[in-house]
């Protein structure tokens, strides 16, 4: 495995939070910024009007996803049950996830490159991680827990970034500008915020989930009405970190 510097994530206009967090391993931290953000918030937007995406559009994403984890369905499944009233797209507990980055659109990208790709990222996503998805805020087009700690996202980030640029293929945005999450339900339409931000604060008091992170996978991504599909190209397994002797 190849290891990389730590990356500075950095305040960008686009991202959410614009601003990270003073401490991307402290829950703490990590939570406040996120929760802050949110709640400053006046208005909502419509998730799904974003340029650039159609019907036909294919893209090929790298994401974490979670098997219906049951403890993080049991969670989402009671945090949309809150969610219900409001004008969003409740997220199947089938299709929960934490997206990394894009490695560039269908018609960009060979099967070969995508293979090549998936068995050279196998050498470098490094040992598996836990994270821990904590109830609730959002950003203006989606409700989403908090998750932490951030380090090893960004640190894989980080690590495809780099990957795509050596293999020149277009890639995504840059890891300074990532901001990771796992989002539960998408905004319809444009609106008052804080009805949202109300409900959402009273799901704050639920318990984290721990979530264990032992693979990452290459898709093909793809919108339907109200979700997101993906044909699973790859999956690359985490090796779990061995105990060292004290």
């Amino acid at each position: 495995m190849t290891r990389i510097p730590m990356p500075d994530l950095a305040y960008h206009p686009a991202a959410f939070p614009p601003s990270p967090p003073s401490d991307s391993d402290s829950p703490a931290a990590i939570i406040a910024s996120d929760q802050h953000a949110f709640d400053q918030l006046t208005r909502t937007k419509d998730h799904w009007s974003r340029p650039g995406w159609s019907d036909k559009t294919r893209i090929i994403y790298w994401l974490l996803t979670f098997d219906e984890d049951p403890a993080l369905t049991k969670s989402a499944t009671d945090i949309q049950s809150a969610l219900a009233p409001l004008d969003y797209d409740l997220i199947d507990t089938a299709d929960l996830h934490l997206t990394l980055t894009r490695a560039g659109s269908r018609d960009q990208l060979s099967d070969s490159e995508i293979d090549k790709l998936a068995s050279i990222a196998a050498g470098r996503v490094g040992p598996a991680f836990e994270l821990t998805a904590h109830p609730l805020a959002g950003s203006a087009g989606a409700v989403r827990y908090s998750v932490t700690p951030w380090s090893p996202v960004i640190a894989l980030h980080a690590t495809l970034s780099i990957l795509h640029d050596e293999l020149e293929l277009p890639g995504g945005k840059p890891t300074a500008r990532f901001r990771p999450h796992l989002g539960v339900a998408y905004s319809r339409g444009e609106g008052v915020a804080q009805p949202v931000i109300d409900t959402v604060a009273t799901l704050r008091a639920l318990p984290p989930v721990d979530l264990a992170i032992a693979h990452v996978d290459l898709v093909e991504l793809r919108r339907e009405p109200g979700r997101y599909a993906w044909d699973l190209l790859h999956r690359i397994p985490m090796v779990r970190a061995e105990p060292t002797d004290a």
